[in-house]
């Protein structure tokens, strides 16, 4: 018979906590093959993520997407009940644009109060601010009714928009097979004179990888929605990224975040 012992030896060591940086819960669509893999490789690795999934349908249309407003105060409630989080995100670019950034705040606000809460529109623009890029051109894989709402969204955070192109794409299974040289092939098309920046939409899509590659063929700023979002994370609580990450993004310095508005170490539970 196997002898079962307690032990309490570990009490003599001071807790440490995993992620010093800060800890952030991410809300990816229940179709979304990528964006956790995505943005675990672009936040730095002294910031902790949690994840869980909203329940949503496809096709990814307009209804579907705005239906999942309704669960995303209960779904971030989930991500270690009872303990703070420093930042929440809503993982979903055309979710984000067709809700609102606003009201998505304040639904995930009012699962985690205190934590930062962002979505791919508001980092995004961002971004596109810290890149001084006013006239974007933009690439998605979403629908014409689903893309007309990102058109809104990006024009009315004051983008003047040189041009939008999708790929009519409406199952998320099929926007993460797209390979990422197809979407070079694409992208390298769309900037007409007067672009100053591309702007490659949804957490789904593969576009990371091709960033740097884009910069250098297009001599333009690139931005995409996950690229964005861990920017976004990590200026807001303060992180560093040693090295930089993809892009001329990672080497901005993007608009100041008030020392008020940055997340304090937070104690370790049982510390």
């Amino acid at each position: 018979m196997v002898a079962i012992r307690t032990s309490t030896a570990w009490t003599g060591f001071a807790p440490t906590d995993p992620a010093p940086s800060g800890t952030v819960g991410l809300l990816a669509l229940a179709t979304d093959a990528y964006i956790e893999y995505d943005l675990r490789g672009l936040l730095p690795p002294d910031v902790g993520m949690c994840t869980t999934r909203i329940a949503n349908v496809e096709p990814l249309t307009v209804g579907s997407l705005r239906a999942t407003a309704a669960d995303v105060t209960a779904a971030a409630e989930t991500i270690l009940p009872g303990q703070p989080l420093d930042a929440l995100i809503y993982g979903c670019t055309a979710g984000a644009a067709i809700i609102g950034h606003d009201e998505v705040a304040g639904l995930l606000g009012a699962a985690k109060p205190g934590a930062h809460c962002l979505t791919p529109v508001g980092s995004v623009s961002a971004a596109l601010r810290a890149l001084g890029v006013t006239r974007p051109a933009v690439l998605t894989p979403n629908l014409r009714q689903v893309n007309e709402s990102i058109a809104g969204a990006l024009t009315g955070e004051g983008f003047r928009l040189t041009g939008l192109t999708g790929f009519g794409i409406s199952q998320d299974s099929d926007i993460t097979r797209i390979p990422p040289e197809a979407i070079v092939e694409i992208a390298s098309r769309l900037c007409s004179p007067g672009t100053d920046g591309l702007l490659i939409c949804c957490t789904s899509l593969r576009s990371t990888p091709v960033i740097e590659e884009l910069e250098s063929l297009l001599g333009l700023p690139v931005v995409t929605s996950n690229q964005a979002l861990a920017w976004d994370v990590a200026r807001r609580l303060g992180a560093e990224h040693r090295p930089p990450g993809p892009g001329s993004l990672f080497r901005a310095s993007g608009e100041p975040v008030p020392a008020t508005a940055l997340v304090p170490a937070r104690p370790v539970p049982g510390g």
